[in-house]
């Protein structure tokens, strides 16, 4: 029902007409619909992290923690897992949105390889000659996984094997991955390493690498 006031007028003159009367009040509806609409949207775009947060890229405020360099690498290797799982959920004909995953899933592990081969693993070998071998396998597996990005970004979706290789990528990074943290990361938690100054100096040539890429 309209409100009373609407049905008892007022004021003096002619009583407005009906359909008069019903615009006002949906007009009053929907102006306070769109409000709480645009509210709403307001609220999510805020909960959206921007590049700067992606993949490790944290934006700190003075009372949180710097990532150290385990706690970086980690939060890559998540971030990248989840992207591998959102292309495994799309549909036969998302090419569009299959081609957007697929080329920043290969531009964050090119990232991420460059800075642990420019100065994560050379930090771990200069104290430590136990982990040469393990850091040996390390660098022959980014080579495997760097042969199969160079090969997707050269193609297009639709293309043969294009599914196949982007998985086969995706079960040569979880093989990584589990090494890294289940094997590597708890040796370099017990070296003699500052794992913070470590980090932020990754951190910062990561923000390099993804502001040029």
């Amino acid at each position: 029902m309209f409100p009373k006031s609407y049905n008892s007028w007022q004021f003096g003159g002619a009583r407005p007409a009906l359909p008069a009367i019903q615009a006002l009040y949906l007009h009053s509806v929907r102006s306070r619909t769109v409000c709480v609409e645009v509210a709403a949207h307001a609220a999510y775009v805020a909960s959206e992290p921007s590049i700067s947060n992606r993949f490790g890229g944290i934006t700190m405020t003075k009372k949180d923690k710097q990532q150290d360099a385990i706690e970086l690498l980690t939060s890559q290797h998540d971030e990248v897992k989840a992207l591998f799982k959102q292309f495994d959920e799309l549909g036969e004909r998302a090419t569009t949105s299959k081609k957007k995953l697929a080329d920043e899933i290969c531009e964050q592990l090119i990232m991420h390889t460059q800075i642990e081969e420019e100065i994560f693993y050379p930090a771990l070998r200069s104290v430590s000659k136990e982990m040469e071998d393990m850091l040996d396998e390390a660098v022959v597996e980014h080579a495997s996984a760097k042969d199969l990005i160079s090969q997707i970004q050269e193609m297009e979706p639709g293309d043969d094997l294009y599914d196949a290789k982007v998985t086969v990528l995706g079960e040569y990074i979880e093989h990584h991955v589990d090494e890294e943290e289940e094997e590597m990361f708890p040796k370099v938690r017990k070296l003699k390493l500052d794992l913070d100054a470590l980090g932020a100096e990754m951190a910062a040539r990561r923000d390099e690498l993804l502001a040029t890429a």
